[in-house]
């Protein structure tokens, strides 16, 4: 993979992250509400739903941010070797 796609990958990684946060609050959200409709009271249900966001945005951005501090790692195995490195991959593999 070329350097500059291997970086453009975590640019774009990083960039995303907001998205996954308010993606996985939606759905939190969403779940949160479908279990607060067993309940009477409007402020158990309005804790309930937002509980259901926090903890679900809160989980998916946890897991991105420690997948995103990985990445470069991942990547710098299938990326190509530098010019003034090329030389002394192609010596190393002989």
């Amino acid at each position: 993979m070329p350097r500059w796609m291997a970086h453009l990958l975590v640019v774009v990684g990083w960039l995303l992250t907001p998205a996954w946060a308010w993606a996985a609050s939606h759905v939190g959200l969403w779940l949160g509400a479908l279990v607060a409709l067993r309940f009477e009271s409007p402020v158990v249900m309005l804790a309930i739903a937002g509980a259901g966001a926090l903890v679900c945005g809160f989980a998916v951005l946890w897991t991105w941010v420690r997948f995103m501090r990985h990445l470069p790692h991942l990547l710098s195995h299938h990326m190509a070797p530098r010019a003034s490195e090329e030389h002394a991959a192609i010596a190393a593999a002989d």
